[in-house]
């Protein structure tokens, strides 16, 4: 009976654990196919300033008349490749983010987190700082972009140095190739020093001594990377594009044709921009269209934090704010839409263990692209539906927010609109980028996917601007920053939205207070989780000794039991009736040892829920950070990467059955205690059935070990104290004797009430040869 209790439960919580997350109850979906109404005419003109700056058409003004534009191609304008870095890495600076842009397309390449809390899970060898390298004519590798807060700043490193050797622990066998000097930085350790031998200029190579530190999170980077963190090599068709990529939908008579992404001739999208200023804190692109009498700018602003509000982990400081400009220069009017990309690339840290929860019946992904409209729950859609093409686009819904939610990560756009129901957006899509998976494929959860915004189309006067401003939130999602980031001064409406805990969400919270509760008296989450553990088991701990105790009078029954079983074993129903009577008598409740099962589940699957969505527990490790091994109780403990010996299917992580790229040893530790469980605690089998039985559910304790090969270190943690208290529980009670399983029960386990027994359940011929030796 305990061995079959103990498969109940792990199978329970097997199932429910993988079933859970596709069982949620569909939130109201926003309409789809509205068409999208047109405002009146506003007072869209505001008078230009002292300069004669063009005045500001709101996003209300309405479509009007088409006039003819001119559609031959612009001439080609020679703007080099430059990047720019906005804010630092440095968590003593006023930023808590590093942003690097390029004037490609006025993108967004990445951005890096100066929290320490947020550093990157996959890559622990020695950080330099993204460099933006590439092979220089004149030999070695040239820096295009240097942020500050690096390590490579501190060194003193300067954009457009020349790296012509660079030496540490080995020196690099040489710098033809950015891969070659990943591949060196890749071996050195974090705390290494390395140093660099740059040629400024026309002056002699200088040397410079360069302290390595930890990987922070790259929250958006280049696609590329997180292909290549699976893969040997890039597809061949691979499209690698910047974020927050912008283009005009509509330009006077000129509109984008199908399956295109841009008008003819326009280049906004893959063209270098202008750039006009640049500070630590912003920086303006700008584009001219002269042919189309039209110019285009791109103002990005980093928020910075106060002096005084520095020790505040939740201040609004995740963002950036993205200003639109079009400009009218022309002596007509024109109708005019554009298009936005939202952000992509976001990590795929967890790829081959993570398991996000869905809101929807449909899987999910390791990044999916969220969105909230007016009068509607919050929105998801998963990576593989959207690769398949079948996610319809919403028309004419005023739109609150719409980005790309990671596990414990987003990067989410909030149009800056007057009011919520400010008609900017006329139509918001999700998008594919890059190559198509198979259909229906595994691949298709890790496809890079972001959502696109189409505006209103908006009759631009001669000289009059259209400007349009978001908010793009890229941070951790914690629960009180995610708060303050709501759309249109509408504080319902907000971020708060991205954390998303299913059925459980009640019970997971309950358990990250208690864990946070703990982690603040202890500091650290693994011990919080065994404390954790002890508080539940505790409470549990006169349910759990009834449990024992009923256990040890059923044992005693054993005998009385295969007696029903042998006399009834045609008939199952009165066997069954026998039984049952046989527990009434001695007031025995077979099912009351399931009950701390059925107690625990919802613990057990709260703290798995908080593990799966809280980012406090991410990175968080059970000794120390320094080590590989269960550094994050998030994630599987990961005591040795087995790739370079163990075939591609069994390290590729994809699917239920491969096990992944490292070996974990708490899933192992955590099915060896259930089998010593069954060891210690089962009765030697009666027969030849119940044999096969303990030997069936031993080999089932070993396939529920397997199952749980990638589940999160803090839950093996939770498995494994639960575990071993259970064994000290079981010691304390006493061991089952002559009189120990029915003392309490109506007749007491005795030779007489034995032979009244047999006598009852119909053996009369010994009754009377009984009472025949009686009267000789």
């Amino acid at each position: 009976m305990e061995q079959r209790r103990v498969i109940l439960f792990l199978t329970l919580s097997f199932l429910v654990l993988m079933v859970s997350g596709y069982l949620s109850p569909p939130p109201r979906q926003p309409d789809k196919q509205v068409p999208a109404e047109n405002a009146d005419q506003a007072e869209a003109q505001q008078q230009a300033d002292d300069e004669g700056a063009p005045a500001v058409v709101e996003a209300e003004a309405p479509v009007g008349a088409i006039p003819n534009a001119e559609q031959d191609a612009e001439p080609a304008v020679e703007v080099p490749l430059e990047y720019v870095s906005l804010g630092s890495v440095d968590e003593e600076s006023p930023y808590r983010l590093l942003a690097t842009l390029s004037n490609r397309g006025a993108g967004l390449e990445r951005v890096e987190l100066a929290n320490p809390r947020y550093r990157d899970l996959h890559d622990r060898g020695g950080y330099l700082g993204h460099l933006e390298l590439t092979t220089d004519a004149a030999g070695g590798l040239l820096a295009q972009a240097v942020g500050a807060g690096t390590p490579a700043a501190a060194a003193g490193l300067e954009p457009g140095d020349r790296i012509v050797a660079a030496s540490g622990k080995k020196e690099a066998p040489s710098l033809n190739e950015p891969a070659e000097f990943k591949a060196f930085l890749a071996r050195e350790k974090p705390g290494a020093t390395v140093t660099l031998s740059v040629v400024r200029g026309d002056a002699a190579p200088i040397d410079l001594e360069v302290s390595l530190t930890r990987h922070p999170l790259d929250l958006i980077r280049p696609e590329a990377e997180n292909v290549l963190m699976r893969a040997d090599k890039l597809p061949a068709d691979f499209d690698d594009q910047p974020s927050l990529l912008f283009t005009l939908e509509q330009l006077g008579t000129a509109k984008i044709a199908k399956e295109a992404e841009e008008i003819a001739g326009l280049q906004l999208r893959e063209g270098n921009w202008e750039i006009l200023d640049r500070k630590p804190d912003s920086v303006t692109f700008r584009k001219r269209l002269p042919r189309q009498n039209v110019e285009v700018l791109k103002h990005y602003r980093l928020e910075a934090v106060p002096e005084d509000q520095r020790s505040d982990p939740d201040y609004p400081a995740y963002h950036l704010t993205l200003d639109l400009e079009i400009r009218n220069l022309g002596q007509a009017a024109l109708d005019v839409a554009y298009r936005l990309d939202g952000p992509n690339g976001l990590p795929m840290e967890g790829w081959w263990y993570a398991n996000k929860i869905g809101r929807t019946w449909s899987g999910v992904g390791i990044r999916d692209v969220v969105a909230r409209y007016e009068g509607s729950d919050p929105v998801q859609y998963g990576p593989t539906g959207i690769a398949a093409g079948e996610v319809e686009p919403v028309l004419g819904q005023p739109l609150a927010f719409m980005g790309v939610d990671a596990q414990y990560f987003s990067a989410v756009l909030l149009p800056q609109k007057p009011t919520l129901d400010t008609p900017w957006i006329a139509e918001s899509r999700t998008i594919l980028i890059g190559h198509e998976p198979k259909a229906r494929g595994v691949e298709g959860r890790f496809s890079n996917v972001t959502c696109r915004l189409i505006s209103e189309t908006t009759n631009l006067a001669a000289g009059a601007v259209l400007k349009h401003s978001y908010t793009v939130f890229t941070g951790p999602k914690r629960p009180e920053l995610l708060a303050k980031y709501h759309a249109s001064e509408s504080q319902f409406y907000s971020l708060s939205d991205l954390l998303y805990y299913g059925w459980f969400g009640p019970v997971a919270k309950i358990m990250l207070w208690i864990l946070h509760t703990f982690y603040g008296i202890v500091g650290n989450y693994g011990i919080s989780i065994i404390l954790l553990t002890v508080l539940v088991r505790s409470c549990l701990f006169p349910i759990s000794r009834k449990q024992a105790l009923s256990m040890a009078r059923m044992q005693e029954l054993r005998p009385e039991m295969d007696k029903i079983k042998e006399k009834y074993k045609s008939d199952m129903q009165k066997q069954s009736q026998a039984t049952q009577e046989l527990y009434r008598k001695h007031k025995i409740n077979p099912m009351a040892g399931c009950l701390p099962m059925f107690i625990q589940l919802p613990i057990l699957l709260g703290l798995y829920r908080a593990l799966m969505v809280d980012v406090e527990l991410r990175q968080a490790p059970l000794l120390s950070e320094s080590i590989r091994w269960c550094s994050n109780l998030a994630a599987p403990d990961m005591l040795w990467d087995w790739t370079s010996v163990m075939p591609n299917f069994v390290t590729s992580g994809v699917g239920m059955l491969s096990p992944g790229p490292y070996l974990n040893i708490l899933p192992l530790i955590t099915c060896g205690l259930f089998i010593l469980q069954q060891k210690m605690f089962m009765p030697e089998p009666a027969n030849e059935q119940a044999a096969m039985q303990q030997k069936i559910m031993k080999y089932m304790m070993i396939f529920m070990g397997f199952m749980f090969f990638k589940v999160a270190s803090g839950l093996c943690i939770y498995f494994i104290a639960s575990s071993l208290w259970g064994i000290g529980e079981r010691k304390l009670v006493p061991p089952a004797t002559a009189n120990t399983g029915i003392a309490s029960g109506p007749e007491p386990t005795s030779p007489s009430s034995s032979r009244s027994s047999s006598e009852r359940n119909g053996h009369p011929k010994h009754k009377r040869k009984r009472s025949g030796k009686k009267k000789r």
